[in-house]
C-alpha cells in the first residue's frame, strides 16, 4: 500500500524516524525520535506531490505490517551526495529503504518480494533503473547489503572498501 496519512503509523518505527538519507547534516542513530516522525511522513506527502505518484510503500502480511520501501530521485537525498562513489545517477530512482521490520521474518524472502514489488512500481513511474548503496560488511544500514542486491540482479556502478553503488537496469 502506498504511504498516505491515514496508514503512516503502519510504516515500521525505525524507518519513520530515520531521516538520514534526507539529512543535509550528518545523521546520528541518536537523531531517530518521534519528533522525526512529523517531519518524515511531511517528506513523504512532497516527494509524492512533486512526482504525482507514490515514493515508497508498506508491505503487508494478512493485514499486519511486514516491511518498508521508500524511493525517489536522488535530488530528494541530500546525504547520497556525501558518499565519494556517488551520486546516483539522475535517470533512477534511489532505493533509500528497504527493510524487513521483524527480525524473526528476515531471510525468509519477505525482502525480496518487496524489493520486486518496489521495482515493478519504480518501472511504473518511468525511470531507467534502480540505483542504491549496498554495504559489503554488515546488513545494518538503510539501504540494505550488498550480496542481497547482487542476488538480485543489480550490478556494481561504483565500488569501494564498504559500500558500493549498485544499479539494476530496467527494461
Amino acid at each position: 500500500m502506498p504511504v498516505t496519512k491515514e496508514n503512516f503509523g503502519d510504516v515500521p518505527d525505525y524507518c519513520r524516524r530515520c531521516l538520514y538519507w534526507q539529512s543535509e547534516r550528518n545523521f546520528d542513530v541518536k537523531d531517530m525520535t518521534k519528533k522525526n516522525e512529523k517531519k518524515k511522513l511531511r517528506w513523504l506527502l512532497k516527494v509524492q506531490k512533486d512526482n504525482e505518484t507514490s515514493a515508497g510503500f508498506i508491505a503487508y502480511r494478512y493485514k499486519e505490517p511486514i516491511g518498508f520501501v521508500q524511493w525517489a530521485p536522488a535530488k530528494y537525498f541530500p546525504q547520497s551526495r556525501k558518499y565519494q562513489f556517488g551520486p546516483p545517477s539522475k535517470d533512477a530512482a534511489f532505493l533509500a529503504c528497504l527493510y524487513v521490520a521483524r527480525e524473526e521474518d528476515r531471510n525468509k524472502g519477505w525482502g525480496t518480494l518487496i524489493l520486486k514489488a518496489g521495482i515493478s512500481q519504480i518501472k511504473q513511474q518511468g525511470f531507467k533503473a534502480v540505483e542504491t548503496f549496498g554495504r559489503k560488511s554488515s546488513s545494518d544500514n538503510p539501504s540494505g547489503p550488498l550480496e542481497f542486491y547482487l542476488k538480485n540482479d543489480f550490478q556494481i556502478k561504483r565500488n569501494n572498501s564498504e559500500f558500493q553503488l549498485v544499479r539494476l537496469e530496467l527494461r
